[in-house]
């Protein structure tokens, strides 16, 4: 499944995180988020810090949409400037 699927609709931050992480090959397909979900609310974990920091790396270059008051993300259906 293509990431733009797979972020097609708005995910919060740690959500988008992980399916990020899985889509990469980071966590195993099987891993569940609850498994996981502390590297993402706890300070200190690098892995969920990158995870999150190419997030927020792909909404500024226009791939994803954030929205800042929620923390969440999702593909950009108009990116511009992307071929």
């Amino acid at each position: 499944m293509e990431l733009k699927a797979i972020l097609a609709d708005w995910r919060d931050y740690d959500d988008a995180a992980f399916r990020l992480g899985v889509f990469l090959g980071v966590f195993p397909p099987g891993q569940k988020f609850s498994e996981v979900k502390r590297m993402f609310w706890t300070d200190g974990y690098p892995l969920g810090e990158m995870l999150v920091d190419v997030l927020d790396r792909m909404a500024r270059a226009g791939v994803l949409l954030k929205d800042e008051e929620d923390a969440r993300y999702r593909w950009n259906p108009e990116p511009g400037g992307l071929p």
